[in-house]
């Protein structure tokens, strides 16, 4: 079994402070620093490696340049797998995409931001024929891909994968209300789309300002969860097209949705999601998991994680209830580490961990037709 994860990627170039706060920065004078870090950052580095430290098989699409900042990305890449990057396009003539992370102590991340190849990046760049043999397609932040927010691309890129007989896989992310992106209409947008997604992973924030609803919040004044803002946001997702919605909420957990997986397509032979998810369990259902209780060192990449795992335990054809308890399990490995992969274990380890015995922390909700069950530590709606 294996996943493509494609999208956004970019190579972080993060300075380590020595002395002084923001006001070291001066025009003119050099300041001294202890050194340098590399680390990749977006969609396809987050959750690609996220899912080969999980023990998946995977590959990954990012479009990087011919140049040196292509170079360590790669090797960056390659120190976690060596064969993971020959899905990889490299663009001639491109400079790749960066961020310097200014990280003065005592002040907020500054970011130096450079997109490179993320925005020519087209559907077309893909090699269809390498995707032979991978089981589920994961794309992510299409709302910073210039040429997948722009144009049709990604319903073209979708609806042909998924032909392919490949389950799809979508993930968002919050545009910047002031950049094109931002001004576009993202309904429209998603009513194109999701017809071709199999398994929509977006976070509550970025539905909250895509869809519109007039709710800044899904979280109720008494500290309880808007579980009915929830549905309706799941329901809209349903009909637009989507078959699995899993939304992230934070501290809160992860939600799901699905609808009747039977009636989405046809059989087995045009739905691929059948290949892996029971109707008979899948079908119809909304679940709850509240995240678990760990010491939290950094949320850098949380819910590309939390994607990652849905991924890798999808791919067992196991129960929802296993699915997303995983998802956010994997959640949880990542925030305690600074990094988003650096304390990713493999699956094993994972659910050895759940069979001990894991706390979550607690989530408020009041609708009697949620219940919670002590078991699982899950709330589900009958």
């Amino acid at each position: 079994m294996k996943i493509a994860v494609a999208g956004h990627i970019c190579l972080d170039i993060i300075p380590e402070w020595n002395r002084g706060g923001i006001e070291s920065i001066i025009p003119g004078q050099l300041l001294e620093m202890d050194g340098i870090t590399f680390s990749t950052g977006g969609a396809v580095a987050n959750t690609g490696l996220a899912l080969t430290k999980l023990g998946i098989d995977t590959t990954l699409v990012g479009k990087i340049g011919d140049d040196a900042l292509g170079s360590i990305i790669l090797d960056v890449l390659q120190e976690v797998k060596e064969d993971i990057t020959g899905n990889m396009i490299i663009s001639q003539g491109e400079t790749s995409s960066y961020t310097i992370v200014l990280n003065p102590p005592d002040t907020d991340r500054i970011f130096l931001h450079f997109p490179g190849p993320n925005q020519t990046f087209k559907a077309d760049d893909i090699t269809y024929a390498d995707l032979e043999g991978i089981d589920i397609f994961h794309f992510g932040y299409p709302p910073i891909l210039k040429q997948f927010y722009e144009s049709s691309e990604l319903v073209r890129m979708m609806k042909r994968v998924r032909e392919m007989g490949i389950i799809t896989s979508l993930d968002m992310s919050l545009p910047d209300p002031e950049s094109p992106a931002g001004k576009l209409d993202w309904q429209e947008y998603l009513k194109n789309v999701l017809p071709y997604v199999d398994l929509f992973l977006p976070s509550i924030d970025e539905l909250l300002y895509m869809l519109d609803t007039g709710v800044q919040d899904f979280m109720n004044k008494d500290g309880s969860l808007n579980i009915a803002l929830l549905a309706e946001i799941g329901n809209k997702l349903l009909e637009w097209g989507a078959r699995v919605v899993a939304i992230k909420l934070g501290d809160q957990g992860l939600y799901l949705r699905t609808g009747n997986l039977t009636n989405s397509v046809g059989g087995k032979e045009d739905n691929p999601l059948l290949k892996l998810a029971d109707p008979e369990k899948w079908s119809n259902r909304q679940i709850l998991s509240p995240c678990f209780s760990t010491k939290v060192v950094g949320t850098t990449g949380a819910g590309d994680t939390t994607i990652a795992g849905f991924l890798g335990k999808f791919l067992e054809g196991v129960t929802p209830e296993e699915v997303v308890t995983v998802a956010t399990a994997v959640g949880a490995f990542s925030v305690e580490a600074v990094d988003a992969t650096g304390g990713i274990k493999p699956l094993s380890e994972v659910n050895q961990r759940l069979e001990k015995g894991w706390n979550r922390l607690p989530v408020k909700i009041k609708d009697e037709a949620w219940r919670y069950d002590g078991e699982s530590g899950l709330w589900i709606r009958e």
